[in-house]
C-alpha cells in the first residue's frame, strides 16, 4: 500500500523548507524596491505592473506659509510578470518504495529559488546600469591582496558609488563576502544587517542571469559579476500568485499560500493532486514575478 500524507503534514513540511530554503536563497531582493503580494487577479496574473519607486523626497522649507506644498519624486517601474513553476511527483513505485516527500519538496524550492533570482537579476547589464565601479583584477594585476585591497578600496568605491541612495546595500558571492568576515567567532548575518557602513549586506550565491548575459562586460568570459552595490530604487521586483479556475482548483487535493518570512510579504503557491491512472502523487510552486530597471545609477557591479 502507497505512503499517504495528511494535508496538514504536507503544508507544515512545505513551509518548513520554504523558510530554510528560499529565505536565505532570495534575501537579496530586500536590498530594491518591492510589490509583493499574496493576491489573485482572474485572467490578469502576466499583465504589466507598475511597481512605485520613490527616488526623492520634498525639499524641506524653511519658516512654511502652507503645508500642503507636495514634491516628493515618486515614479513607476513597468514590471512585466513572469509564471515561474517548480514541479514535482512522486510514482506509485516510488512512494511504495518510502520515497519522502520532504526531499522532493526542497530541491524544487531550490530550483524555484534560482528562477526567480536570474528573473530578478536579468535587468542587471552595464547598459543598464554602467560599468563597475571596482574591478579586482586591478588589484591583483598591481599585487595586492584581494580581500584586504576589497575592505580598503573596493567597498569605498561602491559606497561612494551610491552614496545618495536612501539605502545603501551590499551583495556579494560566497567567495567575496568570506572576505568580510571577522576572525574572531562573529560572523556577518546573511540575510542582511548593517556592516561596513553599508545599511545591509546580503549574501547571494546566483549570479547567473548577470554572467551568463550577453553584455560585454559580464558574458562570463572577460569579466565575471561577483556582487554589487545598491540602493532600493535601483530595480523594481514585483510577484503575485497565480490564478487557478474554481473548476481546476476543486480537483486539488490541496492548494496553499506560503508565506516567505522576512521578505515583505513575497509568497508561493502550492499545489497537490492524485493522478487515478498512475496513482502518483504530483504537485507545483508557483508564483507569478518579475523585475525591472529602475534608477539607473543606484547600482554598481564589483567584477573580476
Amino acid at each position: 500500500m502507497a505512503n499517504t500524507y495528511s494535508s496538514s503534514l504536507v503544508t507544515d513540511i512545505a513551509t518548513q523548507a520554504s523558510i530554510t530554503v528560499l529565505q536565505p536563497k532570495l534575501s537579496a531582493l530586500k536590498a530594491f524596491s518591492s510589490d509583493f503580494t499574496s493576491d489573485t487577479v482572474s485572467g490578469a496574473g502576466l499583465r504589466k505592473l507598475q511597481v512605485a519607486v520613490v527616488a526623492n523626497a520634498a525639499s524641506a522649507v524653511t519658516n512654511p506659509t502652507s503645508f500642503t506644498s507636495n514634491g516628493d519624486s515618486i515614479s513607476a517601474a513597468g514590471v512585466t510578470m513572469n509564471h515561474i513553476s517548480a514541479q514535482f511527483g512522486l510514482t506509485s513505485a516510488q512512494l511504495n518504495q518510502g520515497f519522502r516527500l520532504e526531499k522532493v519538496l526542497k530541491a524544487n524550492l531550490a530550483a524555484l529559488g534560482n528562477a526567480i533570482m536570474d528573473v530578478a537579476f536579468a535587468p542587471m547589464t552595464t547598459t543598464n546600469y554602467g560599468t563597475a565601479a571596482y574591478n579586482t583584477a586591478i588589484a591583483t594585476a598591481t599585487g595586492g591582496v584581494l580581500g584586504n585591497d576589497l575592505i580598503t578600496k573596493g567597498l569605498p568605491a561602491l559606497f561612494a558609488a551610491i552614496a545618495n541612495g536612501s539605502e545603501r546595500n551590499l551583495v556579494l558571492d560566497g567567495q567575496y563576502f568570506s572576505y568580510l568576515l571577522p576572525q574572531s567567532g562573529f560572523s556577518l548575518p546573511v540575510t542582511g544587517g548593517p556592516a561596513y557602513g553599508f545599511d545591509n549586506v546580503y549574501l547571494n550565491t546566483r549570479f547567473n542571469a548577470i554572467t551568463g548575459g550577453s553584455d560585454s562586460l559580464l558574458n562570463g568570459t572577460t569579466k565575471t559579476c561577483h556582487g554589487f552595490a545598491a540602493s532600493p530604487e535601483a530595480l523594481a521586483v514585483a510577484s503575485s500568485l497565480p490564478y487557478v479556475d474554481q473548476a481546476v482548483a476543486g480537483l486539488l487535493q490541496q492548494q496553499e499560500t506560503i508565506q516567505i518570512e522576512g521578505l515583505d510579504g513575497l509568497a508561493i503557491q502550492m499545489s497537490i493532486w492524485g493522478d487515478l491512472a498512475t496513482r502518483g502523487l504530483y504537485g507545483s510552486f508557483d508564483v507569478i514575478f518579475g523585475a525591472a530597471k529602475a534608477d539607473g545609477s543606484a547600482l554598481k557591479f564589483i567584477t573580476a
